[in-house]
């Protein structure tokens, strides 16, 4: 059978602990981190302390060595309050770390996994203004020079930027010409050869989302994460799990929500009653939890099957983050709708989770994107039935 959603004890405890610590430390200021777009160094550090930018990094390097699955319910927690701590400890605390724990010599994993868990933060630098989804057509270069790398180039859309300590950085090691068969992993340092542009984003404030520019930064070669030439298939890994945890991040965004609408149905009067009791609010309700509940068991049976090592993460990792995009994006609307005009106020949380969902059918590949990893699986004749993976 696949892993459905239903709770371990581990996983109430890790949402319980999350959720106290967003609600009371957090929720009084998530409306200030989205119109200031940054997050306060106070409410960093006791994030880090909470191990929230270090989710998956192994006990034995300090971390809170989390499964997929405690990852996912830590991240929704933190984005039901505020979705640019969750897309930064999605980013920092399981993509970056997953890189560096799968491919990483034991030193060079050591070394950064054990700087996230004492409270750094990480960066994935993929996406740059030339490419988008063609992660193949990179061009930021790192050349060998003796015993460190040289490395050029600008990325774009990097979550973290602005708070990073570090960054996992796609770069081209071969030629243009030899496309995803040039590209390498390398692991570079914030420092002055590193500049740093916020970028004013629609949703997602305060998640550090930037330019970085890498200006001729010289970086020791030991910094490679496995061979020269082989990173496009490392990143293509990364992705797999990466999808999961930003799903998880829209998913936190459909639960708070749901939460507004029918905390406001409940309490509006109209025609001598509570909106929740008028048919056609019911409609709406019923609807945004359909869209949630469906949302949360597709991630958490991603996440299972990542923990499971099973072959079949490629195709529903992209099942998860394709129907949290889309699924998400009209919850929010209909939550919206119960709210009215004051939904539509910037005095409404609303406003605010409805300018973030959008987010998710963009980042860490597209919908488009999406349907295309999901098609190519049916293609090549794999399918799930019913539990069992059969190929045809």
């Amino acid at each position: 059978m696949l892993p459905g959603w239903s709770p371990t004890g581990d996983e109430d405890i890790i949402r319980r602990t999350v959720r106290e610590f967003m609600e009371k430390t957090v929720s009084p200021i998530a409306a200030r981190i989205d119109r200031e777009n940054v997050v306060p160094e106070q409410i960093l550090r006791e994030a880090a302390e909470m191990g929230l930018f270090s989710l998956r990094v192994p006990e034995r390097y300090g971390g809170p060595g989390l499964s997929m699955r405690e990852t996912v319910v830590a991240v929704e927690e933190v984005s039901r309050v505020s979705s640019a701590l969750g897309v930064m400890s999605a980013v920092s605390g399981s993509i970056a770390v997953f890189p560096l724990l799968a491919y990483a010599s034991e030193d060079l994993g050591r070394r950064y996994l054990e700087r996230l868990a004492s409270g750094e933060i990480a960066a994935f630098a993929l996406t740059e203004p030339c490419c988008g989804t063609d992660a193949a057509a990179i061009s930021t270069r790192a050349e060998r020079d003796g015993d460190e790398y040289v490395v050029s180039g600008e990325k774009v859309f990097i979550t973290n930027a602005w708070y990073a300590d570090f960054y996992i950085v796609a770069v081209r090691t071969g030629t243009p010409e030899s496309r995803h068969r040039g590209v390498s992993l390398l692991v570079v340092d914030r420092s002055p050869c590193v500049e740093v542009e916020k970028l004013e984003m629609l949703g997602f404030r305060g998640s550090g989302t930037g330019i970085v520019r890498f200006n001729n930064c010289r970086v020791p070669a030991g910094n490679l994460i496995g061979e020269e030439n082989t990173g496009f298939k490392k990143i293509m890994m990364t992705l797999n799990e990466g999808r999961v945890a930003t799903a998880a991040t829209g998913l936190g965004v459909m639960q708070a929500a749901f939460e507004e609408a029918v905390s406001y149905a409940k309490t509006r009067t109209s025609m001598g009653q509570p909106l929740i009791r008028h048919q056609m609010v019911q409609y709406l309700i019923s609807e945004v939890a359909r869209l949630v509940e469906s949302t949360r068991t597709l991630i958490y049976t991603a996440a299972g099957l990542i923990d499971a090592r099973s072959p079949m993460v490629p195709y529903y990792s992209s099942l998860a983050k394709l129907h949290a995009a889309e699924s998400g994006v009209q919850a929010v609307r209909l939550a919206m709708q119960v709210l009215g005009g004051l939904g539509y106020s910037r005095e409404s949380v609303l406003e605010r989770l409805y300018r973030d969902i959008k987010m998710i059918e963009i980042g860490d590949g597209t919908n488009e994107a999406q349907r295309m990893v999901i098609a190519r699986y049916l293609d090549r004749g794999i399918r799930p039935e019913w539990g069992r993976l059969e190929e045809s």
